[in-house]
């Protein structure tokens, strides 16, 4: 996690809405804590040999599946109360939710929902650490919470070796050509798509995001993220009036979407996809109005 590209990302956001502003800010602390300890955390972790990654690739397999990262438990532990207890203390959560977070034992939580799946299956962790919460009464707006908690103290561990898979990938000349739908290192779906990033094709192409491990891949332009349709007629981009370098890209058959970044026009400079990810949280509202699917 770059803190410097995140700053000046941020600082080309100057003029946002002041709730959008605030949301930043909020989110700059959070995103220091998980810079400080990814910083700390050595990568152990190694990659498949460019055999192994091809056969996985042909599988539809992502790359922590056959080859788990360690997760220090204690150190997931303290990551996620850090987390807790600075979202918590900044009063922006609904009371009744900080107070859950901030009481957690984060050791027993994650222990309780398999910390051998952490390392190689972060999704179906996080839905296993959900469900576990509510299982136990936690009410469902708090489990939720805590399982983003739980994300975010992840990224940590995950993300020096999503970087040493993406490496890898491309030593084995797979990098360019493979095109999943989930992230290819840690199974995770994408958090939002851009288009003139840093691509094989000169920028002309599109990159997935993935929030769990940092992970960025190459994906077709014309094709929808979520269920792969490529019938062109069937896609579709919305914008919010004003703000074309911000666009819902849907799809007709599976009714999903993807928030979608434009920088053809080199206007979007520098581009930090945390920060991407927080300014875009305003197209998740449209999107989820009924109205928008009238």
């Amino acid at each position: 996690m770059n803190l410097r590209l995140i700053d000046a990302a941020m600082d080309s956001y100057k003029e946002l809405p002041q709730d959008d502003v605030n949301r930043l800010v909020f989110f700059r602390s959070v995103w220091g804590l998980q810079a400080a300890s990814a910083q700390d955390c050595p990568c152990s972790w190694e990659a498949p040999s460019p055999e192994a990654l091809t056969v996985a690739c042909s599988a539809g397999q992502h790359i922590f599946a056959n080859a788990p990262v360690a997760i220090d438990a204690a150190v997931l532990a303290r990551d996620a109360a850090d987390i807790a207890a600075c979202i918590a203390g900044k009063g922006l959560l609904d009371p009744a939710i900080a107070a859950v977070l901030k009481e957690l034992s984060w050791a027993d939580v994650l222990a309780a929902a398999g910390l051998e799946l952490a390392g190689s299956e972060p999704s179906a962790f996080l839905d296993e650490l959900a469900g576990g919460l509510v299982d136990a009464g936690i009410p469902v707006p708090a489990a939720v919470a805590a399982a983003q908690v739980a994300s975010l103290a992840l990224r940590c561990q995950l993300e020096n070796p999503a970087q040493a898979a993406v490496r890898a990938l491309r030593d084995a000349k797979l990098y360019d050509e493979h095109h999943p739908l989930l992230c290819p290192c840690c199974g995770s779906e994408p958090t939002l798509s851009h288009v003139g990033g840093q691509t094989s094709s000169q920028g002309r192409g599109r990159l997935l995001v993935c929030a769990q491990c940092g992970c960025t891949w190459e994906f077709q332009r014309i094709r929808c993220a979520r269920c792969g349709q490529t019938n062109p007629g069937h896609l579709h981009y919305f914008s919010l009036e004003g703000d074309d370098a911000h666009r819902l890209y849907t799809c007709d058959d599976c009714g999903s979407y993807i928030r979608t970044l434009f920088s053809e026009k080199g206007a979007l400079a520098p581009v930090s996809y945390e920060v991407e990810d927080v300014v875009m949280a305003r197209l998740d509202a449209i999107a989820q109005d009924p109205r928008f699917h009238a």
